[in-house]
């Protein structure tokens, strides 16, 4: 007997993984030269262009990583509704700093957005 998961499941649980390696790369090794970077943007630009152009980042870096296991169009779906869901939150909820919390909230959300799409 061989055990399958469902593209939508399995695109979600990619995503979360995606978004946790994000976290762990931009807030680890990366941190110095991305601070450096929003605060060039932030001398030049509104403090929205840079969470924006973080944001952006992000969704090509989940498109990127999903693409890996995903075909294309299926990374780029997931990681725009990533994005979406991004900047509906924050925009609404501002950040949620309890990281299961955060993680709850987007797998759900995700996870039922892309049950809708190819469930």
């Amino acid at each position: 007997m061989t055990l399958t998961i469902p593209d939508w499941l399995g695109a979600a649980l990619l995503l979360s993984l995606s978004d946790e390696l994000h976290t762990r790369l931009v807030w680890g090794p990366l941190r110095d030269h991305y601070l450096l970077l929003g605060a060039y943007l932030r001398v030049r630009h509104s403090s929205l262009f840079v969470w924006l152009v973080h944001e952006t980042l992000e969704l090509i870096f989940h498109t990127l990583v999903l693409s890996l296991a995903l075909p294309l169009t299926m990374s780029l779906t997931a990681a725009l509704i990533h994005f979406t869901l991004d900047l509906i939150h924050e925009a609404l909820l501002g950040t949620i700093r309890n990281p299961y919390l955060h993680r709850a909230l987007h797998l759900s959300v995700e996870s039922t957005a892309l049950y809708y799409l190819w469930g």
